[in-house]
């Protein structure tokens, strides 16, 4: 069984580039009948919060890519990572260095110097063996080459000489990065390691501690990082700071989720996928090799076709669940919906959008003249007689502006300033139809 994970840091929130090696897991996984499982690498417990654990998770559960265990926290298994660590010892794949700090900064300046690599000169010495003070590294080749079959890379090759003796154990007997990903993807049985290219320098090294293991060797499938529109790094000042930004923001999941799938992955269409619910046909072969830009004009575009494209009950439940509006509130959401939802990015503008429709509502009509503000009491006097509908509004506005020689232009900026505080609103009669001839008369006669 195909089984992969994601395993992020919490010494900070889950950003987009980290969503994106998420969904990639997930949808591999999903399209394979595969497991998908979260490990948070907690270990670097100075840099580390629960604060930051909890907006990972908030985020995944946000985007709806739930693991399909629960989650696996990297610190409880400290014991495994030590016990592999002192078996590569007990068997000549590594060995405690006794270096102190400043030795190591003198070894390092003169090594790179000459363009080599770290060797400790305890590699082949056992010297110092009652010596307390010491880190466990591993024993590199020194000869030959090491090959990585990438799933989406292809083949890379880098030569055994410039790879350096990595340290396993600190000082203080805590593990790694590079030692405990490996033991904990051998323990949680992982078969395909699919993660951002920053990772493949990683993977040559960490590899021959599976090698000298003799565990099973997982797939790889290193995935090239996302940038920014001017090519650089992608970082805060190109979108927003990690994933419940985009939340915040107003944009739908399922957005980010198909945004996300088009950063580095072959699609021809346009398509709004249901990833979640339907099954996808998800290759790690289709994975481009080239960076990713990431564009937050093409993500706002693709919001607002999703919600043109959404079933009036579908957005109808999101609004209900995100504003909880009154029963009559809700009723002309309804009715006003299918107009406004034509101009919207995020269905979040509705807020704003409909504060008209409150009883409490009041425009600042300062800017108007007397003229103007008589043309509406005129027009609204009309309608008090009137049958209270959409069509009969209507035709007493029209027939009114015929008779005076007028043009709606003439009339619809100020009726809907006076009446919504908005240069744009919802088809004008409609508006007066649900504000009801009570309020619409009451909003004109107030101010004049």
């Amino acid at each position: 069984m195909i089984r992969t994970r994601f395993a992020p840091s919490p010494t900070g929130k889950l950003h987009i580039g980290g969503a994106r090696t998420a969904l990639f897991n997930y949808l591999f996984s999903k399209y394979n009948n595969g497991k998908f499982l979260l490990r948070v690498e907690d270990t670097d417990r100075k840099r580390s919060s629960i604060e930051n654990v909890e907006i990972i998770l908030n985020s995944l559960e946000w985007l709806k890519l739930h693991p399909s265990e629960k989650e696996i926290y990297q610190s409880t298994q400290t014991l495994k990572h030590i016990d592999v660590a002192y078996e590569l010892l007990k068997n000549d794949f590594a060995y405690k260095c006794y270096l102190s700090n400043e030795e190591l900064n003198d070894i390092r300046t003169k090594a790179r110097e000459k363009g080599e690599v770290i060797k400790s000169p305890y590699r082949d010495e056992s010297i110092n063996k009652l010596k307390q003070d010491f880190v466990i590294r591993l024993k590199m080749p020194l000869k030959g080459q090491t090959i990585i079959q990438d799933k989406v890379q292809g083949a890379v090759t880098v030569n055994n000489s410039i790879l350096d003796d990595m340290v396993l154990l600190r000082r203080n007997n805590t593990p790694t990065y590079m030692l405990a990903s490996v033991v904990d993807d051998y323990n949680m049985e992982i078969t395909h390691i699919i993660r951002g290219d920053d990772h493949l320098n990683n993977a040559f090294r960490q590899i021959q501690i599976i090698k000298f293991m003799n565990w099973p060797l997982p797939n790889y499938a290193h995935i090239p990082l996302i940038h920014g529109q001017d090519g650089s790094k992608l970082s805060k000042r190109h979108g927003a700071d990690n994933v419940l930004d985009y939340k915040n923001f107003g944009f739908e999941p399922e957005v980010i989720n198909n945004y996300l799938l088009r950063l580095g992955y072959s699609i021809n269409d346009d398509n709004i996928y249901d990833l979640i619910n339907n099954s996808f046909g998800f290759k790690l072969e289709k994975i481009n090799k080239s960076p990713s830009k990431f564009d937050i004009k093409k993500l706002s575009n693709m919001n607002s076709i999703f919600l043109r494209n959404q079933p009036l009950s579908n957005l109808i439940e999101i609004i209900k669940i995100k504003y909880n509006p009154c029963a009559n509130t809700l009723k002309n959401i309804e009715f006003l919906l299918p107009e406004l939802i034509q101009r919207y990015t995020f269905l979040s503008e509705i807020k704003e959008d409909l504060n008209w429709l409150s009883s409490d509502f009041s425009s600042d009509l300062s800017k108007l003249n007397q003229e103007n503000l008589n043309l509406v009491f005129e027009v609204l006097n009309i309608l008090k007689s009137s049958n209270w509908n959409l069509k009969s509004i209507n035709e007493n506005v029209n027939e009114y502006l015929n008779r005076n020689n007028l043009k709606m232009r003439d009339l619809g900026p100020v009726l809907r300033l006076i009446l919504t505080g908005k240069k744009n609103s919802p088809d004008i009669f409609k508006v007066i139809y649900i504000l009801g001839r009570n309020e619409c008369i009451k909003r004109i006669t107030i101010d004049r």
